[in-house]
């Protein structure tokens, strides 16, 4: 009897330091929180920024992505104060690439719940998590204000 187990994984939520600075003519940086997501057997590291929706649609890119918020719009996301979302990036930290990757991040402030969709057979990726969402104590710059995982981390 095989026993399937959950791949552990870990979010850790920046306050993005960036926000509402400049990097282009008319081109602001809109995304809230920059986060790392952390995967184990085998480890991937992946990148996600995320946006309210009105930011976060305007960057849908491919079918899948277009898909997604066709589907977000639908259920009334474009009326959630409180939603963030964001696109995922696998993130090589050889070469130091950005790639981007079938998948998205949904997090709801008010009930502190995130969900990751990740879809990435390149890189030996396929799966979903609902997970819950706590409030680091200690905040500063370089530090997470939030994480959220379904392992220990000090096992980690």
């Amino acid at each position: 009897m095989t026993i399937i187990t959950e791949r552990e994984i870990a979010v850790r939520g920046f306050n993005n330091e960036r926000i509402n600075t400049s990097f282009g003519k008319g081109l602001f940086r809109r995304a809230i929180y920059n986060c790392s997501v952390e995967l184990r057997d085998p480890n991937e590291k992946y990148l996600i920024d995320l946006y309210d929706f009105a930011h976060w649609q305007h960057q849908a890119r491919t079918d899948f992505q277009i898909d997604i918020v066709r589907k977000m719009a639908n259920e009334g996301a474009e009326d959630e104060s409180d939603l963030l979302l964001s696109w995922i990036q696998h993130y090589n930290p050889l070469s130091k690439t950005k790639t981007p990757v079938e998948g998205y991040c949904i997090y709801l402030l008010s009930s502190r719940e995130l969900y990751v969709e990740i879809n990435d057979p390149v890189n030996n990726t396929i799966g979903d998590w609902s997970l819950r969402v706590q409030q680091c104590k200690t905040e500063g710059v370089g530090k997470p204000v939030f994480i959220a995982t379904n392992v220990d981390l000090g096992k980690w």
